[in-house]
Parts: structure tokens; C-alpha cells; sequence
């Protein structure tokens, strides 16, 4: 009897060590019940078998061949979902897949722990010799007596081994099975972590079931340990009961009481008890991991959110003399009072925005409060039926002192309608929306010239035929310049444009606008890419309050704005071209209702993100050629022709007609090296006088894009010129020396003589690199500008006669038209050290820069007159020293020390230096350092005329922080030439600014 349960033992085994052999294996008989599997598995490479074509089906299954096994099935696993288009991962499983896997985990506890209860009780019943040899006295005496049937207990035992080979089949999957249920916990760990506040009771039940489950693994590994042990004591077992030789069959000498003792009825029944004991453990714990997934589901299908700021400061800034700036003295400080209007001049309005270093720092107020908080919330996967949020959001603004009041400053809420996307915001005072260049264009207002307090609504339309995009604006605007260009007071607006796009690539957009009681109009745009060409273009017209809509289309009752522009791209060849018409009244953002296109910003581009200025009309094409010659060759080439918009305004009748073009070409040399000649030319048309060539214009297009001429831009457009450049790339990767910048020039302008009269040679170099922990910052400038006619007999008063007389209206006397001779020198230094590894962890700054413009003549080209100016003259320095570890962990210190004196330089704001417009002081790039106008606007034009009246500034500046708060102090004066006192000033202020 205990040969015959060694028998099924060994069949167990046979199962379990399935899958060592090749296809049609010498040693598995026809017929053996596993023989298909065998094959099968070979067939498909899973198994291999042993080198002389043997099976081995009897032999014990090591840890290294089972990890060769599950190895090769999943790799077999994986081909095959990857040829179905399926990710080979445990998201490709189906519920079902993993449900008979749960099932696999629990039969393999079941069936395994039963079977070591059984090898328990076999070794307990033939564990030693004593056992062997009264078996084979027995089986002597047993030999006369027939074999008694096996009955009831023989089908228990073939129950058993049915199940144990059911068991073994479940072992090969019960260890992945166990290790992807931690897995899937410890994803549900990480989401639960994700939610916050009201689920630390949930983060806790997941991290004891995370337990459970990896107990559950554990059990696994051990299991699968018991598997081999089980072999192990089996197979000793064995030879134990043979004695090392094959005993005769002893089922057939075995009584029916022996039998039993070995396996009776209520030892399978017991065994089946454990193992359903055990499953509903598992079951439970499964349900309880299901339940879990809901609960972190739910929870994250809505997130909420607070966030907010806090910002207050004390202090102020006043001056005993005229208001003067610090910013050219120490940018970035905290006691600047930033951008703003200009805070001097007269009438008539409206003053222009200006720049920080446009303005004064002094006579101003710090002392205030202020704090913001925004609630959110949004829904991780919304709905796509009906109306549905995604995310919405609420900011607070409050007022702290020294007054207090509370706004709702913004709010929005998006979501779809039927999968299809909307948005609603609302802003206390910055609404933002474009709807084209020149139409309700208020998207770039950053310093809220106008104020507008609104809602914008917009709604996606992807289901709708030509799938819509429509945006509705509407609220209340405020022009905060004293000049009222844009809505003269508190105005009521509202404006509706949807964009169209019924094919891909092809956007058309109509439009609607109006300001209540002011003006309304309507505008069109479109925009069109096909292939290489990309066409785009717009009409608006509005026109004041009243009269019939009609008038809109009529362009001497409304005022029109339109241009179309179109570019092809042939890959080495680019082309692009336009042709425009804008009103004057679109200057200032006025026709338009445009915050963006209006005259506040200073400087060039003061019609925003429009492409061309008002009161222009014309065309202009542009082509640019590249190709691989040396190192690269571009060709560039332009021409542009425009009017002002209707014709007459000007002094001649016949109104004036601008034309420019040139080419120009940028060949790559070696070592960073490039070479840039090019040629312009600038022709002013008008009927009475002729043509006139101008060296360049202030013409048409003077805050445009187009048609104005700027020293430095590409090619010197835009005048009448020829030149050429050597130019080393400091950031080409083949660069001679890498953050080295050297720029020689030479380019001669023709004054309208025919002669090229004005020569201009420069030179300039500058490098940025580290040297150790030194960063350096060293440059050097040489200008020559040269007007041949110069002390010569007046050839061209004529000329600049015709000139002036075309630009201006009559009323208006020409200016005197100079042109000088001049030689400047310009150069500087900026060190700096990183922070040094000593107490403190200090760091330096060193900056010093000087101008000096020698050899000044001065010629008058309508009288000839010449006369000999002094020498202009800056310097400029500034040291530092930060503690950037002060004291304790999170604090820093600077203080700075820093001067400017100017000698026959121009401030139009008085006869001292109270402004330093534009910071050049390290630029290699232009004449100045600080001075009107910045950079030069036209190289004849040296815009001098303060003689030695001018001044300087000096002053120090000491700024504290310990994270987020921080205390600034400065103390400075403004001299005159003489150095005599102007002015005296002190800034002081303490500020805390947090965001949470």
C-alpha cells in the first residue's frame, strides 16, 4: 500500500517537472497521459529536453530549469500579444484572466498544503528500518491471502491525486499571480497617497491590506519552496522503502485496514475543508482590494486645490530736488518705481509709457498690503454627455492696509457639452482677449493702460458643421492715460467673434464690436496653409457712434484697416509678400478699441503685435535664399512701396510716395566667421519735387514694421547704403574662440548727392567666459562716422530743403538739418565672482564703463554753416559685495556702491542727468551708455546740445533677505556739471511677499 502512494507521489513529480525536453523525446512512451503537453510545450520552445534526446520525465525539477521555463513562456506571452496590437503588460489582461489566476493561487495553497500533510503522515508510517523490515515480514505472510479490493478508499486516493495534479498545473502561475496582486496594491498605495485630508483613515486600511497581500506573496515563494522540498523528502522516501532496490508491487499484498490507515475518507475531507478555509480567506481579501480601487476611484475622480499669496511693505521714497532715477545705477533693485507714465512734460497729453529707466524713483509711497487666495478644483474624467465641469477656480483679492477691502479678482470654469470644450473668465480689471491685430486686440496690455473688468466666454463647436470656435467678451473698460485716446470714460464693451474651420488648415474669423456710445464695426480674418504657401489677412472697419451700419463699408465714413500676406516656402527659398492699407485712426489703439496697438509703449513696435503701422499703404516683398556653398550661403532681398493712407495729406497735392529695397548676404566663412555685405536704397516720390534719396527715414511707418530706418537692424534696411561685415559668432559650435562676439564694418549712406558722403567704420568685440570661479565680461567699441561735407561749401541744402517740405505739413517750419563728424571710443568691464567657500559664502561685483566722443564738427545742411562742439564724455562704475550666507541659514546680504558722471550729453527732461534711458552700459552694440535717445537712432543724428551742462548721480544701496522678506535702503544725490548738489535722495522699505 505505501509503494502505491509512493507511485502517485511520483506522479506529482512527473507533473511538475514537465517541460525539460525536445519534440518526440526517446523516453515518453505513446500513450503516457502527459505526452501531449510534452510535446506541445517542446513545439512551442518552452522546453528543450536534455542533450541526448531524452525527457527525463522522472527527475527532480530544479529552481534553475523552472526559471528557464517561465522565462521562455513569457517571452512566448508576450510575441503573442504584441501580434495581436496588445501591450504586454497586466493592463491586457481581462477580468477574467485575472479572476482564474486568483483561482490558481488558491487551489496551489489548498492542494500543496495537502500534500505535505500526506508526505508528513507517509514519513511519520515508514521512517525508519525497523518499519521496512516488519513491511517485509508482512508481505511475506500476506502472500497466501488474496488481494482484497480497494473499494471507497481506493477512489479517496484517486481523488487525491487527481486534485494533486491539478495542484501542481496552478503552481507555475501561483507566484505571478501573488506578486501582480501586490503590485496592483501598491499602485492603489501610491493614487490613496495622492489624496489628501479626509482619506488618511482609507491610506491606513490600504497599507494593512498591502500587508495581507504581501503576506500572500510571501506564502507563495514558501509554497513553491515546499514544492521542491516535497521532492527532496519524496524521492528519499523511496529509497528508504526500497532499500536502495526495487521492491515487488505490494498494492496486491496490501489489507484493507492498512490502507485505510493511510488514507481514509476523513483525511481527504479534511484537507478539502483547509483548502476552502483558505479560499474564502483569499476570496475576502480580494474583495476587500475591489472594494479599495472604488474607494480611490471615487476619491480622485475630483481634486481640489488652495493656493495664495501674501505681499505687504512699508516704506518710502522722497527727494529734496527734481525727481531722479537709480535704476542705471543699481538694476533690479527693490526701491525702483518700475514702468509707468512718464512723470514730467506738458500738454498736450497723452504721456507715453515709459520703461523703468525712464522714469523717476523718488516722491512715491511703498506702504501697503495686499493678499490673494485662489480655490480650484477639477475633475480628473469628466463626463462626455450633457453639460460638464473639468476645472474651475476662484481668486480673492484683498486689501490689507492702509485701507481694506476684498474683490473677487478672477474666476474661471471649463468643461465640454458633449465632449466639446468651453470656458468662461471673469477678471476684476485685466480681461484679456484678441480677436485680431487690430480688432479688440488687448491680450499684450501688461501694464493696464486700459482697465477692463469682463467675462470672456469661448465654446469649442467640434460637432457642429465648420466646426465653430465662438468667443463672446463683454464688461466695463477704463483708459487710465490722462489723454482718454482709447474710452474716454467708464465704457460699457462687448464684441463676439467665431472662427470657422471647414477645412483643415483654413481658419476664417468674424467679427463684432462695440463700445457703447462710442464706436462699434465689425472685421473678418482668415488664415490658410496649404502645402508650402500660408496665406493670411484681415478686414475691420469701425466708425464712431451712430449713423447706419451701413456706413462700415464705406471707407469714407468708417475707418478700414486690411492687409493680406502671403508665404511660401520652397524649402532653400522663402518668399513672402503683402499688401496693406491703415487708417490713421487706428494709431493709439483708437479705431480699433485696442489696448495692444496704441501710442503709451515707448519705442519701436508701439502698435504691438500689429504687423504694419497706421496711416500706411502699400506692399512689400521679401525672399531669402539659402544655400550650401561653403559653409552656408543666405541671399536675402527685399522691396517695399507705400504711401501714407490717403495720399493728400501731406504738402505737395500729389502726397508722397516711399520706396525702399536692397539685398543683402550672409556667407559662413570657418572658426564662427561669417562675412555680411549688402545694399539698400530709399527713395522719397512726390509729384512737385521729384524723387529724392534719403540716407534714411523717420518716414512712413515711424512705429511700424516697415519702412523706418534703425542703426544695427539687418542689412541696414530701409536706407540708402552700401556695406559689408565680418562678423565672429561667439555661440557658433565651430567657434575660434567660444563667447567671443567681433564685429568689423564699413558702410557709406548717400545723402541724396549721388556721392555717398557718409562713411561709418566700426569695430567692436566683446567676450563672456569664466576664468576659475571669475565670470568675465570684458568689451571694446570703436565708431568713426565721417560726413565728407563737412566743412566743405553747402552741396545739398536743397536737397534737405525738398526733403522737409515733403515730410511736413505746411504749417509746420523745417528744423535745422545737422550732420556731424565724430570719432567715439567705448569700452568696459564686468567681473564677478561666484560665491566663495569661506564663512558667509561672499560674493564680488565689479562693473566700470566709459564713453568718449572726440573730434565733434557740426554741419548745418540748409545754411552750411560748420562749427566745432566739445567732447562728450560718460564713465560709470559700480562695486558690490553679497553675503550670500548671512548669519543664519536663508539669509543674504548686498550692499553696492555706485556713480555716473556725464559731460555734454543730452536729457531731455532737463539740463541734468535726472534719467538714464536704456542700460548700455555693457553693450558693445551702441554709442551710449545710458543717454537719449539709447541706442542710435541714425549715426549723422548724434543728438548732442547740453554742452557741460550735464551732471551725474551718485549712490549706495544695501538690501537684505531672509527668504521671502527683505529690507532695502538707499541714499543717493544729482549733481550738476559742476558738481554741485541738485537734488537729495532716500528710499527705505520693508516688504514680505509669500506664495503658499
Amino acid at each position: 500500500m505505501k509503494k502505491r502512494l509512493v507511485i502517485l507521489l511520483a506522479g506529482l513529480l512527473t507533473v511538475l517537472s514537465m517541460g525539460f525536453g525536445l519534440a518526440q523525446f526517446s523516453d515518453v512512451p505513446a500513450g503516457h497521459w502527459a505526452k501531449e503537453a510534452v510535446e506541445n510545450m517542446a513545439a512551442k520552445g518552452i522546453i528543450t529536453g536534455f542533450p541526448d534526446g531524452t525527457f527525463r520525465g522522472n527527475e527532480t525539477l530544479t529552481r534553475y530549469q523552472a526559471a528557464l521555463i517561465i522565462y521562455r513562456l513569457l517571452e512566448q506571452i508576450n510575441a503573442e500579444l504584441k501580434a495581436q496590437g496588445e501591450s504586454p503588460t497586466m493592463a491586457a489582461m481581462d477580468e477574467e484572466t485575472l479572476n482564474a489566476l486568483k483561482n490558481a493561487v488558491q487551489e496551489l495553497a489548498s492542494e500543496l498544503a495537502a500534500l505535505g500533510v500526506r508526505v508528513s503522515a507517509l514519513e511519520d508510517n515508514a521512517a525508519s528500518k525497523d518499519d521496512i523490515a516488519r513491511l517485509e515480514a508482512m508481505i511475506e505472510e500476506l502472500k497466501a491471502q488474496p488481494a482484497p479490493e480497494p473499494g471507497m478508499d481506493e477512489a479517496a486516493l484517486q481523488d487525491l491525486m487527481d486534485r494533486v495534479e491539478a495542484a501542481s498545473i496552478a503552481a507555475d502561475t501561483a507566484l505571478a499571480q501573488a506578486q501582480q496582486l501586490a503590485e496592483q496594491l501598491d499602485a492603489l498605495s501610491q493614487d490613496v497617497e495622492g489624496v489628501k485630508g479626509d482619506v488618511a483613515a482609507l491610506q491606513t486600511q490600504v497599507e494593512a491590506n498591502a500587508g495581507a497581500i504581501q503576506a500572500l506573496n510571501e506564502l507563495a515563494v514558501l509554497l513553491n519552496q515546499d514544492v521542491l522540498t516535497l521532492q527532496d523528502r519524496v524521492t528519499a522516501l523511496e529509497k528508504l522503502v526500497s532499500g536502495g532496490a526495487e521492491l515487488p508491487d505490494l498494492e496486491q499484498f496490501a489489507t484493507k485496514a492498512e490502507l485505510e490507515e493511510l488514507a481514509t475518507k476523513e483525511d481527504v475531507a479534511a484537507v478539502q475543508e483547509f483548502a476552502a478555509a483558505l479560499r474564502s480567506d483569499l476570496v475576502g481579501l480580494s474583495e476587500k482590494v475591489t472594494k479599495l480601487e472604488g474607494q480611490v476611484a471615487e476619491l480622485s475622480k475630483v481634486q481640489y486645490s488652495i493656493k495664495g499669496s501674501l505681499s505687504v511693505a512699508y516704506g518710502t521714497a522722497s527727494s529734496t530736488g527734481p525727481n531722479f532715477d537709480i535704476d542705471r545705477l543699481f538694476p533690479g533693485n527693490q526701491v525702483s518705481s518700475g514702468a509707468g507714465q512718464q512723470d514730467y512734460g506738458g500738454p498736450p497729453p497723452p504721456y507715453r509709457k515709459r520703461v523703468a529707466q525712464r522714469r523717476g524713483d523718488f516722491d512715491q509711497t511703498f506702504t501697503g498690503g495686499s493678499a490673494n487666495l485662489t480655490f480650484g478644483v477639477k475633475v480628473a474624467q469628466p463626463g462626455t454627455s450633457g453639460v460638464n465641469v473639468s476645472e474651475a477656480s476662484a481668486t480673492l483679492y484683498a486689501d490689507t492696509f492702509p485701507s481694506t477691502s476684498l474683490s473677487l479678482d478672477s474666476a474661471t470654469v471649463k468643461g465640454n457639452v458633449d465632449g466639446q470644450a468651453f470656458s468662461v473668465a471673469y477678471s476684476n480689471g485685466g480681461s484679456s482677449f484678441a480677436f485680431n491685430d487690430y480688432l479688440f486686440a488687448n491680450d499684450q496690455d501688461g501694464d493696464g493702460t486700459v482697465t477692463r473688468t469682463g467675462v470672456v466666454a469661448s465654446f469649442s463647436g467640434t460637432k457642429f458643421p465648420l466646426a465653430p470656435e465662438v468667443t463672446v467678451v463683454a464688461g466695463q473698460a477704463t483708459d487710465n492715460d490722462p489723454g482718454k485716446r482709447i474710452f474716454p470714460a467708464d465704457t460699457s464693451y462687448f464684441g463676439i467673434r467665431t472662427a470657422f474651420k471647414p477645412l483643415e488648415g483654413f481658419t476664417l474669423g468674424l467679427n463684432y464690436v462695440r463700445a457703447e456710445g462710442l464706436r462699434y464695426g465689425v472685421g473678418a480674418d482668415l488664415s490658410l496653409a496649404l502645402g508650402p504657401v500660408k496665406l493670411t489677412g484681415l478686414f475691420d472697419s469701425t466708425k464712431a457712434w451712430g449713423g447706419d451700419w451701413t456706413d462700415l463699408f464705406d471707407s469714407t465714413l468708417s475707418d478700414w484697416a486690411y492687409y493680406v500676406k502671403g508665404d511660401v516656402n520652397l524649402g532653400p527659398l522663402t518668399l513672402s509678400a503683402n499688401y496693406r492699407a491703415i487708417d490713421p485712426d487706428y494709431e493709439n489703439g483708437k479705431a480699433g478699441l485696442s489696448a495692444n496697438y496704441n501710442y503709451f509703449y515707448f519705442g519701436v513696435g508701439g502698435n504691438g503685435n500689429a504687423p504694419f503701422a497706421a496711416d500706411n499703404r502699400g506692399f512689400g516683398v521679401d525672399a531669402k535664399l539659402s544655400l550650401a556653398f561653403l559653409g552656408g550661403l543666405e541671399v536675402r532681398g527685399y522691396y517695399e512701396n507705400a504711401y501714407d493712407y490717403d495720399g493728400v495729406k501731406l504738402r505737395s497735392s500729389g502726397g508722397y510716395q516711399q520706396q525702399a529695397y536692397g539685398v543683402g548676404a550672409t556667407l559662413k566663412l570657418f572658426a564662427g566667421f561669417s562675412l555680411n555685405p549688402y545694399w539698400n536704397q530709399l527713395l522719397l516720390s512726390n509729384t512737385a519735387e521729384g524723387d529724392t534719396v534719403l540716407p534714411g527715414s523717420s518716414g512712413i511707418g515711424a512705429y511700424g514694421n516697415y519702412s523706418y530706418y534703425f542703426y544695427n537692424i539687418q542689412d541696414s534696411r530701409y536706407s540708402t547704403s552700401l556695406g559689408v561685415k565680418l562678423v565672429h559668432d561667439a555661440r557658433a559650435k565651430d567657434a575660434l574662440i567660444p563667447g567671443l562676439t567681433l564685429v568689423l564694418g564699413y558702410q557709406v549712406f548717400d545723402d541724396g548727392s549721388g556721392n555717398y558722403p557718409f562713411q561709418d567704420l566700426l569695430a567692436y568685440t566683446s567676450y563672456q567666459g569664466k576664468l576659475g570661479f571669475l565670470s568675465l565680461q570684458p568689451y571694446f567699441r570703436y565708431h568713426s562716422f565721417t560726413d565728407a561735407d563737412v566743412g566743405t561749401a553747402n552741396t545739398r541744402g536743397a536737397d534737405f530743403n525738398n526733403y522737409y517740405a515733403i515730410l511736413l505739413p505746411p504749417a509746420v517750419p523745417a528744423p535745422t538739418a545737422l550732420t556731424y563728424n565724430y570719432t567715439t571710443y567705448k569700452y568696459g568691464v564686468k567681473v564677478a565672482t561666484d560665491p566663495l567657500d569661506i564663512p558667509f559664502k561672499p560674493s564680488l561685483e565689479g562693473v566700470y564703463a566709459r564713453r568718449l566722443t572726440t573730434d565733434i564738427q557740426e554741419h548745418n545742411n540748409l545754411t552750411g554753416a560748420n562749427a566745432s562742439l566739445s567732447d562728450a564724455e560718460e564713465t560709470f562704475y559700480r562695486v558690490g559685495l553679497a553675503l550670500n550666507e548671512f548669519l543664519v541659514p536663508g539669509a543674504s546680504l548686498k550692499v553696492a556702491y555706485a556713480s555716473y558722471r556725464g559731460t555734454n550729453v543730452v536729457d531731455p527732461a532737463g539740463s541734468f542727468l535726472t534719467r538714464g534711458y536704456g542700460d548700455f552700459s555693457l553693450s558693445a552694440t551702441t554709442d551710449r551708455l545710458f543717454t537719449y535717445p539709447g541706442e542710435v537712432q541714425f549715426p549723422w543724428n548724434l543728438t548732442t546740445g547740453a554742452k557741460t551742462n550735464s551732471g551725474g548721480v551718485d549712490g549706495i544701496y544695501v538690501e537684505a533677505k531672509y527668504y521671502n522678506f527683505t529690507v532695502a535702503y538707499l541714499d543717493a544725490i544729482l549733481l550738476d556739471g559742476s558738481g554741485n548738489v541738485q537734488s537729495y535722495g532716500r528710499a527705505f522699505k520693508v516688504s514680505y511677499n509669500v506664495e503658499f
